[in-house]
Order: C-alpha cells, then structure tokens, then sequence
C-alpha cells in the first residue's frame, strides 16, 4: 500500500512540476528563515552555558536606591573581593577583574592586547580550555595568559609558553612572559578578552587605585558550592554597605545582591545594567526573527494549501474511482497529507542548503554575532527540523485531505460537482497572506526613513566633524598637539579628562532640597568650541581661570528643565555633599547616550592641562578621514612605541545607522518573499476562479461585455480581500513598529501615512502584474471557444 500511495504521490508531482516547484522553493526559503531564527535564539539562550560552574557563580552587584528608584549596578567597591575572602566561609572562590587599555609589542610590531586583570580564580570558576601552559600561570604577576587568536597574531603560533612581550601602558612599558595559552571564548560568551593578568597590575596600571580605598569599583565574582548558603552570604554582605557609605555619600548603596551568573548577560542587556562584560543579544534582536520567520513559514504554507486545493480539483474523478473500489476516506487523508509531508520533506531538505547561505547573511550583518550550524550533533535542532516537517505538512495539508475526502462518489463521477474558484477559507488565508507580506514592507520602508531621520538628528553638537585621541598626561598632550596643529585642515584642539561619546562620570548633585543624577565631565581650554557645543546662556570658560577650575560649571538645558530654573546663572549646586560649584554657561541640550537612551542632564567643570588625557580635534566633515590619517602619522613619530588610538567620534551614531540598515535589509528580504509567496497564492486562486467562471465571462461576452467589465467582475473579491489585508496590515504595522523601534532607541520616527500610502501602492502594483495578464487573457477569450467547451 505504501507502494502504491508513494507512485501516486510521485505521478501527481510530476503532472504539476511548476506549482510543485514554486512550493517547494518558497517552503524551503521559509524553512531556511526557521532555521536562521532557531540558531540566533540558541545562540542568545546558550549564552555562557558552556561554563560548567555556572549554576554555583554568582556577581556581587550593588543597588542603589535614587528619587524612589531602584537601580542594580555590576560592580562592587574593589576592597570587598578581600573582605569576603577573609570573613565569610561560606563563600568557596572569590574572583575580581578589571579591564586595561594596554597594547601589546613584539619586536617592532605594536598589537590591541584586549587585556582583562583577573585574580587566578578565574580559570577554576569559569570554564577555559588550555591548548598550552597552565592556568597556574595567572599567580604569577610578571605572566600573562593569552588567547590561540592573540597568540598567533603575536608570535604566528599557540606554542608560546614562555616567549616574551612588551606590555605598553601609555609611556609605561614592561616586560612580561607568556605563561599559557588557551582557546578563545565562543562569541555567545561574557568574557571575550584575548588576554588576561594577575589583578595586582592593576595598581601599576592606575597609581590611583588603592586596594583599601572603598571608593573603587571592579567586576567582582563568588562562587558557592550550597546554594542553600547563598541566602545567608547575602545577608552577610550588608554588613558593608557602611564602609561604603561612608565614603561615597554622593552613592549611598542600599544593599549588596547575590546576582545569579546564569541569565546575567541576558538581564544586563535587558536592563542597562553597568557591566563591562558582554551582554547577550537585545531582546528585539532574538523574538523578531522568530516571528517573522513563523509568519513567513505560515505564509508558504497557506500558499500549499490553495495550490493543494488546485491540483486536487484535477483530481476528482481518481477520487471517485478509489471510493467506488472501496477505499476508506482515512486511507484518502493519509494519501493527501502523505504527499504534502513529502513536498514539505523535499523543502525541508532544500531549506537547510538555503539555511547555510542565510546563516552566513546573517553573520555579515552583525559584527558581534557569529551564528554557526550544528545539524547532527544537537538532538533539539532535530527534534526542531522534525516539529518544521510536521508543522508545515499538517498545516498546509489538513484543510485539501479533509475537505476534498468528504466528497461522495456519486456526485463526482456524474459530474454534478462543482469544485474550484474560491471561497471563504481560501480567502481569509490570502488576506493573512498578504497582511503579513504587508507588515514585512511596511517595517522595511519605517526603518529606511528611521536611518535618515536618525541620520539627520540634532545631537546639540556635530559628531562627524571631531577625532579624540588619548594620551597620559600634560607632556604628553602638549607634544601630540604641536605635531598635529601643523595641519591647516584642523580648526580647533582642545584637551580634556573626559569628553562626549567617550568618558565621563555620573554622580548626583543637589539644588536646595532637590537632587539629580547628571553626567559629568571634566573638560579644558577650548573644549566647548572644538566640540561645537552651543552656549544659550552666560559664558565659556576663562582661561586659566583658579576661581573656574574651584567652582565654575557649565550645564545643559535638560538641567536647567530638571530644576525648574527661569534663570540658570548663578545658581548654586552642591557636588558630593560638601563642594559648592556656581552655575556660569548654559549650552543647547547633549544627547550624551545618543539616540539609545534618554538623555541625561550634563554638567562640565573646568581642569587644567595636568588633568588632560583627551585630545579633541575638530575638522571639517569631509577632510575629517585625511586629518585622521595625518594624525596617525604624527602619533607614530612621537609615540613610536604605541599603537594609535584616535577615533571618530561618530561610531555611535554610524552604528544606529548599520542597525537601522540591517534591520531594512532584513524585513526587505523578508518582505520581497513574503509578496512572492502572496502574489503566488493570487495567482493560483484566479485561476481557479477563472476556470469557474468560464461560462459566465463567455455568455457575458456574447450578451456585449468588454474587456473593462469582465475584468471588473473577475478582480472585484481580489480587489476586496487587499483592502481587508491592507487594513489588517496596517493596523498590525503600526503597533509593530512602534514597539520594534521603542526597544532599540529611545529616539526615532514612528511610523507615517507615507510609509503605508507607499507599502499598500506596492502591494496593489505587483498583485496588479502578477494576475493581470491571466485576468486580460480571460477577459478577451473568444466566446465561441469557451461555450464550446462547456
């Protein structure tokens, strides 16, 4: 019998190969958009599951209560890794990190070290294969442990155990021994440093730092083997919120927490936690390809179903004959749905080729994302594919093996059976079909006109015309400056501590009774004007100003709003509880966060030269590229021993560009085949609806019809159901976009009238070309011909 229905199955194919074809292709690219989504969702879900320790390892985070707001932080005050070490016994491993901006020197090539400084429990607690050495290695202040990547890129090789390196540290060098190298943290992983020392270089790093000094924050980890003790070490670690207390009245801690390692990356990234580590993907970034992908999938499956219902329409008469012979309506189920389980097996197989090109799309999107595929060797990813093959054979086969098996002998082998056109279920499927294809181009032109109007957004200064470079100290700064200012394209150099899209701080300040979190920087002699900051009210800086530098601000608009100010200078501030600081500038308002975040009020005080560790240097936009290259040459010369570290300021509004672009490219596609599938669906479906009408049209033509009326007659449900769709597409559209965009930016355009005035005209057109010229052809059949067939 299988026999038997499996030649049938194969018959049929061959007497439709074109609608057999485009369903299969259309199935297969949904399949592979299934595929791609599946692998990104487990890339974000496996995030740090490799780490075998996982589930006892948790990060000592504080929270701080602020104007009734609760706020998690992912640091901890750097003394109390040893406190912890030293009075709480429930506690197994204790493990402190911090990050360096060291470059690494071999010979005469200068090298980004991506260097992390971590107590040696950070092998024993996280999970790191060794190809060569020994985690041991970390013990030791003067070795350092490196990535293969890194350690082939310094030395051509993983066999570098005990070769030497130059540790470059601003004008600080050190000679450090190799002690061990291990394989590269997957891309779905915290700790993605390509090398790492002893915790104690840190104190060389920052002079600074002090170990006792509970003002510093570092990255602190514990590990508890009994979870039944984690509630107890909690209450353990209240005892020192005081000694933090103490000292930071500006950043008074309400507890210390017990932050579980497991789903840490992806809470930072859902809650903005402060956090060095990488965080998982943004949550918009995992479910919207899971749902487009389900739409696209649920898309070519209503496309089988109705080509489904046509090919079955040939197929009456087999059925009659099968029924008279004696075979049961449950065996005629299973021979339809048989068959759409075998076209929906052969998409499937064609999808995971397809899924392969996608995946490699995919990772050229994403700089930080690296998708790869494991079909064999992960029982969920086959459980997967198998719940795919199920999924789209019962949903696309159901309705034609139920519907058409139900059909009596009789009526079918008389002739008295009327099947094809279209009707209500039919119907509902192309309005979902093309609501969906709708959403998919409404996305794509929402974020297309999003990137220009993001593109174009005014920031309170012009990020595409400054390069910052950072040096350590006033000698430092003077020498870079007078090399660099014999370029005549540079309009300004200015020097600062911190500087916009770069560093700063955020601490609170208070006016009278009232008490803000601002940002803070700490800026020099002509910052203001190389940034091309705007004052609105009072005045710069004065130069060399002892009085400025005590007690002079200058804030933003957003801070004048805050406090209620009618006029801002003046006004006196209190910083830190003790330092008073007078309003004297009030510049347009600075989107210190971009466009990501909301924008935070800012307030700059004014340092000297023996503070600067920025160099900002501002140039017209489209020289800006060959001030960048001149810069670079005159870094080497006189710094021939470090790498060069200028950069574009830009990069944060070039990357919510790259966002918006991928995310057009991604719904275009997705649109395009979404609009193929639905116009396919059309197609079928007039079809069907010409050849029930044939009669019709050909004595509507003899009684004098023409060509505009017969079209007219046959376009008018079609015309009907993209009106429907159109509406549900929008609607749809409207509360998507806004939702898609609000968890990306906290500033952008929402969707517009022009935007679904475009996609609809879209929609309406390529309906218009796909069925035009079977509704024409109908339309000006030769009447005779058609009644004579009849």
């Amino acid at each position: 019998m299988i026999k038997n229905f499996l030649r049938i199955t194969l018959r049929s194919m061959m007497k439709n190969k074109m609608f057999i074809v485009i369903n299969v292709f259309g199935m297969g690219i949904a399949i592979a958009c299934c595929i791609v989504a599946y692998f990104n969702w487990e890339y974000d879900a496996r995030f740090n599951a490799h780490h075998v320790n996982a589930p006892k390892i948790y990060r000592v985070s504080s929270v701080r209560e602020f104007e009734k707001k609760s706020t998690l932080y992912g640091h901890a005050p750097l003394p109390l890794g040893a406190v912890i070490r030293q009075n709480i016994p429930d506690v197994d491993k204790t493990m402190r990190m911090w990050w360096s901006f060291s470059d690494f020197k071999v010979e005469d090539n200068i090298f980004r070290a991506g260097l992390a400084y971590a107590d040696p429990e950070l092998f024993d607690m996280f999970s790191f294969e060794f190809i060569n050495g020994s985690p041991a290695a970390l013990k030791d202040k003067s070795k350092v442990v490196l990535s293969d990547e890194m350690a082939i890129k310094l030395f051509g090789t993983t066999d570098a155990v005990g070769k030497m390196l130059t540790q470059v540290n601003g004008a600080d060098t050190k000679e450090v021994e190799v002690g061990g190298v291990f394989r590269k943290q997957p891309a779905n992983s915290s700790f993605r440093e390509n090398a790492y020392m002893h915790f104690d270089n840190v104190y060389d790093d920052d002079k600074n730092m002090k170990e006792n000094d509970w003002k510093n924050r570092d990255m602190l980890f514990v590990e508890i083997a009994d979870p039944a003790r984690v509630a107890t070490v909690q209450k353990q670690l209240q005892t020192y919120t005081e000694n933090n207390n103490k000292v930071r009245e500006d950043f008074v801690i309400k507890e210390f927490v017990l932050d579980p390692f497991v789903g840490m990356a992806n809470r930072d990234r859902s809650n903005d936690t402060w956090s060095r580590l990488w965080p998982s993907s943004p949550p918009a970034a995992v479910v919207s390809p899971v749902i487009m992908a389900v739409l696209i999938l649920l898309i070519a499956c209503f496309n089988m179903t109705n080509t489904a219902i046509a090919i079955s329409s040939r197929r009456l008469k087999e059925i009659g004959i099968r029924k008279v012979m004696g075979s049961l309506r449950s065996q005629l189920i299973v021979q339809f749905l048989g068959e759409t389980m075998f076209i929906c097996f052969i998409a499937l197989v064609l999808g995971l080729f397809m899924g392969e090109v996608l995946l490699d799309s995919w990772n050229a999107l994403w700089e930080d994302i690296k998708l790869t595929s494991h079909y064999f060797d992960n029982p969920s990813f086959l459980l997967f594919l198998i719940g795919i093959l199920f999924f789209t054979g019962l949903v696309a086969g159901s309705y034609p093996a139920f519907y058409i098996s139900h059909f009596e002998p009789v009526s079918i082998l008389k002739g008295k059976l009327k099947f094809g056109g279209t009707n209500y279920f039919t119907r509902v499927l192309l309005a979902l079909q093309y609501s969906i294809s709708l959403i998919a181009i409404i996305f794509a032109i929402a974020f297309y006109q999003n990137s220009n109007y993001q593109r174009d957004f005014d920031l309170g200064f012009n990020p595409n015309s400054v390069i910052i470079a950072y040096v350590s100290n006033q000698s430092e700064f003077e020498t870079y400056r007078n090399a660099i200012q014999q370029n005549k394209d540079i309009r300004a150099v200015a020097g600062s501590q911190h500087s916009l899209f770069s560093s700063g701080y955020n601490d609170p300040i208070k006016y009278e009774s009232q008490q803000k979190d601002v940002d803070i920087l700490n800026v020099g002699d002509g910052y203001i004007a190389a940034m091309d900051l705007h004052i609105t009210e009072g005045r710069d800086f004065i130069k060399d100003s002892e009085n400025d530098k005590k007690e002079a601000v200058i804030v933003s608009e957003r801070l004048v709003r805050d406090f209620g100010w009618d006029k801002a200078i003046g006004k006196e501030i209190v910083w830190m509880d003790t330092v008073k600081l007078y309003v004297v500038g009030v510049v347009k308002d600075v989107y210190t966060n971009g466009l990501w975040d909301e924008m935070e009020p800012m307030m700059m005080r004014y340092i000297g030269p023996d503070q600067y560790t920025h160099v900002v240097v501002n140039g017209p936009t489209d020289k800006l590229v060959d001030i960048n290259k001149t810069m670079e040459s005159s870094w080497k010369e006189v710094f021939p021993n470090r790498l060069y570290n200028g950069r574009f300021i830009n990069e944060v509004t070039v990357e919510a560009t790259t966002v918006n672009n991928n995310i057009v490219k991604i719904f275009a596609f997705l649109g395009v085949v979404a609009m193929l599938l639905s116009a396919t669906g059309m197609f079928t479906l007039v079809s069907l609806n010409i050849i029930k009408k044939m009669k019709e049209i050909g004595i509507r033509k003899v009684l004098g019809a023409s060509v505009s009326n017969i079209t007219r007659i046959i376009n008018t449900e079609f015309v009907v159901i993209l009106v429907v769709a159109s509406v549900l597409g929008s609607a749809a559209s409207y509360f998507g976009v806004d939702a898609l965009m609000g968890s990306i930016w906290k500033y952008y355009l929402p969707m517009t009238s022009v935007t679904v005035a475009v996609s609809v005209f879209l929609l309406f057109f390529v309906s218009a070309v796909v069925i035009g010229y079977k509704v024409l052809g109908a339309a000006k059949m030769n009447p005779v011909n058609t009644l004579r067939v009849e």
